[in-house]
């Protein structure tokens, strides 16, 4: 694992090489930008720089620190991410059941094998102060090690109003060798005063051509699927990622099927399809094909504004040409936003056919503005 695991972001790159180099690195950093845009790959390998033998910016990938680290199993680095609620608890993990242990481990190996994994426990309700209180302690017991001990807290935003007072005061009275790392995609969700204790990191949105390239790179990736999913993924590599890998790309029939159920004011058809898509309880699916849905109100957009050449769904061109012209009133720009902000409700641990009915109300009320509820 190399800095090239971290798809663009030069310019983020630059400036932790400078920090690096200079030796000059705030004791908290947070890493914030669009979901599937790198942050949590580039916190993982500047602690890997951190407590690399070598002492160098790029790791060497050879020393025991390299290879533990590579493994996010290094004594050097704690990771923080949301957690099934417990009562009562005294640390998040020693109240986990066998199979909530087992589901723990598995996605830490899914994240060492791809930074760009977004770690995602089942009932997973927010980030506990059982998470965070014990970051001083944790690092005053490794003090005199070499390196620095690096605390990385995914998904900052979903800390509650404890855990966030907490590492406030961990903030507020830093120890010399503990990093801190916050990595969200809602950084104004953020206490104003944690924000403003920390260095701010902007990560871009990455361009098409970007991710495809990247995903070019993966083995068995088609050439076609890689363009498919880039502009798909609205500038996020771990979402384009997920699409050729896990399944493969949602099947515009799927689509194409859901999107008839909501037009046809038939509740009992169109729960049917809710529940076909939502069968395994799996979020990141339904992300996937809440992203299909509004790729193909973005391909009826460049229909209308003439612009075919930009079609994303290319091999149903005339479906989406149909759409356009029965349905000329439709308000697709309307109904990306509806499905962009379903998008950001899906990893809040809210109920998914309840979010399901609501958004399929309002998708037929974009494209039949004179529809009533269905």
């Amino acid at each position: 694992m190399s800095w090239d695991t971290v798809i663009g972001q030069q310019r983020v790159k630059n400036l932790l090489r400078s920090m690096f180099e200079s030796g000059r690195i705030p004791h908290a950093l947070l890493f914030h930008g669009p979901a599937g845009t790198g942050k949590d790959a580039a916190a993982l390998m500047f602690a890997r720089a951190l407590n690399c033998s070598e002492g160098t910016f790029e790791p060497c990938g050879r020393c025991t620190s390299c290879q533990t680290m590579a493994a996010l199993r290094h004594p050097r680095l704690k990771l923080i991410f949301p957690m099934p609620s417990k009562p009562d608890e005294d640390t998040a993990v020693d109240k986990l059941t066998a199979e909530e242990l087992e589901e723990m481990n598995e996605q830490i190996d899914a994240k060492a094998d791809n930074p760009y994994h977004h770690i995602s426990m089942s009932k997973a309700s927010g980030i506990k102060i059982s998470s965070v209180r014990d970051i001083r302690r944790e690092a005053a017991f490794r003090a005199g090690e070499r390196g620095r001990t690096v605390v990385l807290i995914s998904d900052a935003d979903r800390m509650n109003s404890s855990a966030a007072n907490a590492l406030l005061k961990t903030l507020e009275e830093p120890s010399g060798d503990l990093q801190i790392i916050l990595t969200t995609s809602r950084k104004d969700a953020l206490l104003p005063t944690i924000l403003s204790r920390c260095q701010l990191l902007r990560f871009d949105v990455l361009g098409d051509d970007v991710i495809a390239a990247a995903l070019k790179r993966q083995p068995g990736i088609s050439p076609d699927d890689a363009e498919t999913a880039a502009q798909l993924a609205g500038g996020s590599y771990g979402l384009a990622l997920q699409m050729v890998q896990e399944g493969g790309l949602v099947k515009r029939e799927e689509v194409l099927a859901y999107l008839r159920a909501v037009v046809m004011y038939n509740p009992q058809k169109l729960m049917e399809r809710i529940q076909a898509i939502l069968g395994q309880d799996d979020r990141d699916a339904f992300i996937r094909f809440l992203v299909a849905v509004g790729g193909w109100f973005r391909d009826v957009l460049a229909v209308r504004e003439g612009a075919g050449d930009r079609m994303i769904n290319t091999d149903f061109r005339e479906p989406i040409t149909r759409f356009a012209e029965h349905y000329p009133d439709a308000d697709c720009s309307r109904a990306i936003d509806e499905i962009e902000h379903c998008v950001d409700l899906v990893p809040k641990n809210v109920h998914l056919v309840n979010l399901m009915i609501v958004l399929s109300q309002r998708l037929r009320r974009c494209i039949t503005p004179d529809a009533g509820a269905l």
